[in-house]
């Protein structure tokens, strides 16, 4: 009983803190956790939460590992600064999306440090028009690196679909040879509208962010970092 009263007071856990972070599909993150004052002679941890959580990292006086599908992308911070328990995430995809959580310690206490990750996949976006036979033809080409996606239709804030005067088709290559993806929708229309539709992608499961040049989406994350 002894025993299991010591563990039980080691165990006692501070304040939490949680900061929410955005990140680009494709490129760095970095997930801070600040551990000043920690234990050198404890475990640093960080692992996701949730049903599936997973171990992400692992730090000791002795070793320092990455784990899984991190194993390869995760770059640590503690050997140059002790109190500086952060870990960089780089080439991230839509799986490292979640909460993830860093476990420290000052003394005997453990303290925990929550950082929600949210992603966001950056498409280009180029739209032209032009005038076929009476046919007006709107077109809607895409480059981005998150194939789980769809081109959306709409007039004036109303979604279009396929009908008796109007033929919206999609197509999607995967093999252009700069590693994004091509996607690229075509809309044909006897109607003479008064305003241009406009196209929108939508990516599945993870926020999106439409620009004309995805470089622009490093902007979106430098606000974070």
């Amino acid at each position: 009983m002894r025993t299991f009263l010591a563990v039980f007071i080691v165990l006692t856990v501070s304040a939490d803190k949680h900061v929410t972070i955005n990140g680009t599909l494709g490129h760095d993150v970095l997930l801070p956790c600040a551990c000043s004052g920690r234990n050198v002679s404890r475990e640093v941890g960080w692992q996701t939460e949730g049903p599936n959580a997973t171990q992400v990292f692992n730090h000791t006086q002795t070793t320092e590992t990455f784990w899984g599908k991190y194993k390869e992308r995760g770059k640590a911070f503690l050997s140059e600064n002790r109190e500086n328990c952060s870990i960089l995430l780089t080439n991230i995809t839509a799986e490292d999306q979640g909460k993830h959580r860093c476990i420290f310690s000052i003394n005997e206490t453990y303290k925990k440090s929550f950082v929600t990750l949210n992603i966001y996949a950056c498409y280009s976006v180029l739209q032209t028009a032009n005038n076929s036979g009476g046919v007006n033809v709107f077109k809607c080409n895409v480059k981005g690196r998150y194939n789980k996606t769809e081109i959306e239709w709409e007039l004036d804030g109303v979604p279009l679909q396929n009908s008796i005067t109007t033929n919206i088709t999609q197509k999607y290559n995967p093999d252009d040879p700069t590693g994004q993806i091509q996607f690229s929708s075509q809309l044909n229309t006897t109607l003479n509208w008064t305003s241009a539709p406009r196209c929108h992608v939508k990516a599945k499961n993870i926020a999106t962010y439409n620009s004309s040049d995805c470089n622009a989406a490093l902007f979106l994350q430098g606000l974070i970092l």
